[in-house]
């Protein structure tokens, strides 16, 4: 009795540190997301805001959008210059020891907000007249409210967000109520980037998994391959600013954005196409008798007590990385130009947010996919599903391929929208 009493006492207290343990955790989680959503949605405005020449009156200049396109390609270019120093240095530590992995970054980011604090004076900043987001709300909920109560003619053009404007009843300025239908407009547009990043996802899952089961030197970390994915960003972005755009427009005219993301849509799917065929040869040749787990540095697999095959290199991962990163340069830089450019001034921050919203949700949707795909796929493979524990059990390649479809799919979609995406200045 006093034995299972101890026992008892044991698994409750384990059962609260659990607890305990899970809570901080889902903390850091939402904090570290509120953190990156708002730096997200105000690094890109306010970077552009320091290129942008105040003397000038006019807006909209084609030297205006230079000087943005100049500018995002730059902040893309040092953002994967941090990227390239946390996959390439931080991981490694992290796998070993995480109180120094992780404070490393706590005192990055406690570091470059000091020249932010200390500079306040010399930076430019364009202080909105009202709160874009407030206002963004404020403008739907009068619209719908007034527009039910008077009610919209059947043959008026009015779009029911005019009964919030002033001349209509409604307590906005015109140019506020235009700016918000501007914006409505625009998210449809940026939505179709969601499936981008449902396959951008898979650079930081399946594929480092993926890496787990190929033999990677003990100085190297298995999340470093990413860096493969910055290093070409960094080398591409002056290339293409430079030589490949300014070549291409002499000689057959600016790229329109709809050719630049229908491009990095289809070298995304064939990174998938490559990494699937790679995982198909890479079960191929594993070996049923390897059973060396300590060459693993993640104590993840070795917990579970599963045998790691080794067979291939990591290298051969190269390809797929470099593919995803070729692919960012012609859709994610595109994006953020094309939410800024054609968000109204007040909401360009709104905007930029709504893109990393899609983002967010393309991750999801990712994570929806896999599971629906593994809750299909464990019945007929004798319960274990294309992507099991050991992979070598599995099929995972199988489901490279389903992603690069839901891609094609989208592209097709895509391509019967083509006029949402004919802009005045090539982006």
């Amino acid at each position: 009795k006093l034995s299972a009493s101890v026992s008892h006492d044991n698994k409750a207290v384990v059962s609260t540190q659990s607890t305990g343990v899970y809570s901080l955790l889902f903390l850091s989680v939402v904090v570290c997301a509120a953190g990156s959503g708002i730096h997200s949605a105000n690094i890109i405005p306010f970077g552009v805001e320091q290129f942008m020449d105040t003397t000038e009156e006019e807006e909209g200049s084609k030297d205006d959008y230079q000087r943005i396109s100049r500018a995002i390609h730059l902040l893309y270019f040092v953002r994967n210059v941090g990227c390239l120093f946390t996959f390439a240095a931080i991981s490694s530590l992290q796998e070993h020891q995480f109180l120094v992995g992780f404070c490393i970054p706590f005192i990055c980011a406690v570091t470059s907000a000091i020249p932010l604090i200390l500079g306040q004076k010399y930076f430019v900043v364009n202080v909105p007249r009202v709160n874009a987001s407030s206002l963004f709300i404020s403008v739907i909920r009068e619209g719908y409210k007034l527009s039910k109560v008077t009610g919209i003619a059947v043959n008026s053009k009015l779009h029911y967000l005019d009964y919030a404007r002033r001349d209509y009843g409604g307590s906005h300025y015109k140019e506020d109520v235009n700016a918000v239908k501007r914006l409505l407009r625009l998210i449809p547009v940026l939505s179709i980037y969601m499936v981008y990043f449902l396959l951008y996802s898979q650079m930081h899952t399946t594929f480092y998994i993926q890496g787990l089961f190929m033999k990677t030197p003990s100085y190297i970390p298995y999340a470093g391959a990413e860096a493969v994915n910055n290093i070409a960003i960094m080398c591409l972005i002056p290339l293409v600013v430079y030589k490949i755009y300014p070549y291409w427009t002499r000689c057959y005219g600016r790229l329109s954005p709809f050719l630049k993301t229908q491009v990095g849509f289809a070298l995304i799917s064939l990174s998938m196409v490559i990494a699937g065929l790679l995982e198909y040869f890479r079960i191929l040749h594993a070996d049923p008798t390897y059973n060396e787990v300590e060459k693993v540095h993640l104590h993840l697999y070795s917990l579970l007590e599963i045998s790691v095959d080794q067979s291939l290199m990591f290298y051969l991962r190269f390809p797929q990385y470099f593919l995803v990163a070729v692919s960012e340069v012609f859709v994610v830089i595109v994006a953020l130009k094309l939410a800024y450019i054609e968000a109204p001034k007040q909401f360009k921050s709104v905007s930029i947010g709504v893109l990393y919203m899609f983002n967010a949700l393309g991750t999801l949707l990712a994570a929806v996919v896999l599971l629906l795909t593994q809750l299909v796929t464990y019945y007929a493979l004798d319960k274990r599903g294309w992507i099991c524990q050991d992979l070598n059990e599995g099929q995972m390649h199988y489901y490279f391929y389903l992603v690069c479809g839901i891609m094609l799919c989208n592209m097709i979609v895509l391509s019967y929208k083509t006029d949402q995406f004919e802009l005045d200045i090539s982006l």
